[in-house]
């Protein structure tokens, strides 16, 4: 990993200043907020509240996640307590898991608590 790692940082700092600011900009500070919103998601999971079913602490990063492309992406990918299905079936399919809960990040909130906690 370190070899791969030395090596892209030869190329990044071979690049003229432009093209750097701009991937920096568009792709490496995008991931860098995505992993921020995924490492308070997994804080958040493992708190207290979440661990009495109050899953209201979970909406606003809930939020963030949804809305950020690249944390998004990640979540689907590390599939953290089912993550992928639970999204696809919020807001690809539109069915919420606790039909008498209006909002999708409400219930996608509620089922991710009651996996981890119930």
């Amino acid at each position: 990993m370190t070899h791969e790692l030395d090596k892209a940082k030869k190329i990044y700092d071979g690049l003229q200043t432009d093209i750097q600011i701009h991937i920096l900009k568009e792709y490496i500070e995008p991931q860098l907020r995505g992993d921020e919103l995924i490492r308070d998601f997994h804080k958040i999971i493992e708190s207290e509240e979440c661990q009495r079913l109050d899953y209201s602490v979970l909406i606003e990063p809930m939020r963030k996640i949804v809305a950020h492309p690249a944390a998004l992406e990640q979540m689907c990918k590390l599939d953290t307590l089912g993550f992928r299905g639970v999204y696809n079936q919020h807001f690809i399919q539109g069915i919420n898991t606790f039909v008498r809960v209006s909002c999708p990040y409400t219930s996608m909130c509620m089922e991710f608590v009651m996996r981890k906690w119930h």
